[in-house]
């Protein structure tokens, strides 16, 4: 295999891949990237055997000297394209002995290879599954707008991913890690004809979020019985190179995901209205004195004003008052700061609403101008 390629042209098709990639894994191959190349393409492979990414596009005629495939060292071949001159030129060659000889300019670079056909791949399902039509930007608004409630490490390793729910033309993104839940939901187009529901792993998760823009283009999820399939077209950043395709498979997390529905709180009496900003700029400050391990705030609700107190095994401690839309009977409720942090740092709007029952109870927590979006936190016990 023999390949001539612009620095650029090649490091935009490869960081849409690497990200797969493990620096290290029990399979040495994985650590690799597969490059394919043809007369008309070129298409490199990164996978874990959980996230795979496949990412092609056009090459320029004359480019590929040699068709032929190979893999190389995922990390190493970023590390060295990024290291080269901006306009610089790559020659690529895989020698007889198997070697990957990297030649631009004055630099020359020999790396070990390892066969293609023992590549691994994830299974390609076939077209069977339910397909879904929703537009890039949609998507990505799902996985922002929830992500951060996904569980971290947890041996409830269905709660370690997103939860992707059709119900007809709604498509869900809910997650919960037991102290929290997040569920954002728009519209879209399926061939749903009951509930489906897929869990979606955290890494896959976050590459889909890189990879996603903010545009209106309409993407077809395919999700299975085991895998979830997507076609993005990523832009390039090099003007004579053509968009590049990133064909994106994950595996889905086999569990069952717990009823979401019966976390929501339902039929809260007591209701606060407050100012977005403000709440989450008190909540900052006042959170700096918490306990450093459990990030305790307590929230002291009264008519119309809010007394946000938190204190620290060292005698600190912090008050802040607030102007708060409340005519209930008094109550104080003791949350995490950073739970509410999080709930605030995915709302644009310009008020938060609070629907609380008791002071031991979740409390609902939302953009009273958005429906579409809704945040559960559990209070801490006192």
């Amino acid at each position: 295999m023999r390949l001539k390629i612009a620095k650029e042209s090649l490091l935009n098709v490869l960081s849409n891949v690497v990200g797969a990639v493990e620096r290290r894994h029990t399979l040495n191959i994985l650590s690799n990237v597969k490059i394919q190349a043809t007369e008309q393409a070129l298409i490199i492979t990164g996978s874990d055997l959980e996230v795979e990414l496949v990412a092609s596009t056009t090459l320029a005629e004359g480019a590929c000297i040699q068709a032929g495939q190979t893999t190389v060292p995922a990390r190493k071949l970023v590390d060295i394209c990024k290291s080269l001159p901006a306009a610089a030129l790559i020659d690529l060659q895989i020698t007889e002995d198997q070697r990957c000889i990297l030649k631009s300019g004055n630099s020359r670079f020999v790396l070990g290879t390892l066969p293609a056909e023992d590549y691994p791949l994830l299974t390609t399902e076939n077209t069977q599954g339910t397909h879904v039509q929703v537009t890039e930007r949609e998507l990505k608004r799902l996985f922002e707008k929830t992500a951060f409630a996904m569980a971290v490490q947890d041996v409830r390793f269905y709660l370690t991913g997103t939860l992707l729910e059709i119900d007809q033309n709604q498509l869900r993104a809910v997650t919960t890690d037991g102290h929290r839940l997040a569920l954002c939901e728009t519209l879209v187009e399926s061939n749903a004809t009951q509930l489906v529901q897929a869990i979606v792993p955290r890494k896959a998760v976050a590459e889909l979020q890189r990879l996603l823009s903010i545009e209106d283009d309409n993407l077809t999820l395919l999700i299975g019985r085991e895998l979830l399939n997507v076609m993005i077209q990523a832009p390039s950043r090099d003007k004579e190179q053509g968009e590049i395709t990133v064909r994106f498979t994950t595996k889905l997390i086999d569990g069952k995901f717990p009823d979401y529905r019966r976390v929501i709180p339902r039929g809260g009496d007591k209701n606060v209205l407050i100012t977005h900003d403000v709440f989450k700029q008190s909540l900052q400050r006042v959170a700096i004195l918490s306990n450093e391990k459990l990030r305790g705030v307590f929230l002291n609700f009264n008519a119309d004003s809010l007394q946000l107190r938190a204190n620290n095994p060292e005698q600190d401690e912090a008050i802040e008052d607030l102007a708060i839309q409340y005519n209930n009977t008094p109550m104080e409720m003791s949350f995490n700061a950073q739970y509410i942090l999080d709930v605030l740092g995915v709302l644009d709007g310009d008020d938060v609403s609070m629907t609380m029952s008791e002071s031991n109870q979740s409390v609902l927590v939302q953009d009273p101008n958005q429906n579409n979006q809704t945040y559960v936190v559990m209070p801490m016990r006192v």
